[in-house]
């Protein structure tokens, strides 16, 4: 599959059409419903299989508002592996494997921008594009080779606000054909309007929580729950179990409506902008969500640890033409923000739902029709460990060596 040309994805004007209609009618999009089964969230084989298929997947890897400058670097670990990107002198974008070619030490720790990336165990020092610069005491490594000790490149592609990177196992992408998901992530056509706005990187926080990877996902992929949940966040603001569900390949975008967008009834079609009228989730299989607000854009990053562990990344990029925003505080303190406080909310739901993989009660966690896009995500999912070979076999052990004897 090559490239989409057009965006797959409706504008402003049919998301209102749709959204004021299901308004009128107590309705919601509709789906496919799902049953995932709790073994595929609490069993360590399955989730091997699941870690060697996300890292011959491509991945959004950061926002470029991340690193806007010359000398600006940041990392992450991405499926176990650590990396980091830098801005080169010529602008470009490149991300390496986050290890001194000396002895391994990682080079790029946090966030900073420099001239050069200087190894801070034993001084090693790498241009911005990775070549090596300098060896203290040169002498004493007589065979280096120095243009062939540069840093270890990722490939990646920087589209439409993302830099998105390949598989990190690129010979077990060839064979699960993590093509056609580059392909999905390097045109940026459904999300580019909404996310190039936004060029201000204004907070970043990374954290563990005891989830398993799949259970942090789901949170973001349904409206459902928007009055239980958030009953004092959200709610007032939004509608309950009302969305709009748009698939794109492996990728589907969720249309959060807020209740404000009722004043555009009596208003010219031509007129019509979603702008601080809805909330586009945006879900970048596997593991990346895009949420839009009326004066930022978040950008999570779901990085699975174990199969009872994820490191949950967070980039809060401000609109460069917003005033001082009303949905967060300052940077060094946003804890009380709208945005933040619905966050603990979905977190507090998705603990729970951890914890309640493990009671006993449930062969398998139920999803509706109303909550199709996870159903998607699981089936999308299912079919590339499928496709890869890389499903887990539910016989026990026993069985599968008689087999192969």
């Amino acid at each position: 599959m090559g490239s989409p040309t057009k965006s797959l994805v409706a504008g402003d004007v049919e998301i209102v059409r749709r959204v004021l209609a299901h308004i009128d009618a107590g309705t919601t999009d509709e789906g496919p419903a799902w049953r995932e089964p709790v073994e595929n969230y609490v069993n360590p084989a399955r989730f091997a299989a699941e870690f060697d298929l996300l890292r011959a997947t491509p991945s959004a890897f950061i926002p470029s508002a991340a690193i806007p400058n010359r000398g600006d670097h940041v990392e992450r670990t991405v499926f176990g592996v650590p990396l980091f990107a830098v801005r080169g002198p010529d602008q470009r974008a490149r991300v390496f494997r986050n290890a001194c070619r000396h002895r391994g030490f990682a080079l790029v720790e946090g966030a900073g921008c420099a001239h050069a990336l200087v190894c801070r165990y034993h001084g090693w020092t790498y241009r911005l594009d990775g070549s090596l610069a300098h060896v203290p005491h040169a002498e004493a490594f007589p065979d280096l080779d120095m243009a062939a000790r540069g840093l270890v490149e990722v490939t990646s592609h920087e589209v439409d606000g993302l830099i998105v990177i390949d598989a990190l196992d690129s010979s077990a992408g060839q064979q699960c054909g993590a093509e056609p998901v580059l392909a999905w992530l390097t045109n940026g056509i459904p999300w580019r309007d909404k996310l190039l706005p936004a060029q201000r990187l204004v907070y970043a926080e990374s954290i563990v929580r005891a989830m398993n990877w799949k259970v942090l996902v789901e949170q973001f992929l349904e409206g459902y729950h928007i009055r239980t949940t958030h009953k004092n966040t959200f709610f007032p603001l939004q509608y309950d179990d009302l969305n709009v569900v748009e698939m794109f390949g492996p990728n589907c975008r969720i249309t959060f409506p807020y209740r404000n967008i009722e004043r555009l009834r009596d208003r010219p079609e031509a007129t019509w902008t979603t702008d601080a009228r809805v909330t586009y989730l945006y879900h970048l299989f596997p593991n990346v969500m895009l949420a839009t607000f009326p004066d930022l854009v978040l950008m999570v990053v779901i990085d699975p640890v174990d199969v009872e562990h994820s490191t949950t990344t967070v980039y809060s990029m401000a609109k460069a033409a917003a005033a001082p925003a009303a949905s967060l505080d300052p940077p060094d303190n946003p804890a009380g923000s709208l945005v933040a406080r619905g966050s603990i909310e979905d977190n507090d739901m998705s603990a729970g739902v951890q914890h309640g993989l493990h009671a006993g009660a449930n062969a398998f966690l139920e999803f509706g029709t109303h909550e199709s896009a996870i159903g998607h995500f699981h089936a999308t999912l299912r079919d590339r460990l499928a496709t890869s070979r890389r499903e887990p076999d539910a016989r026990p052990m026993a069985t599968r060596n008689e087999r192969e004897v």
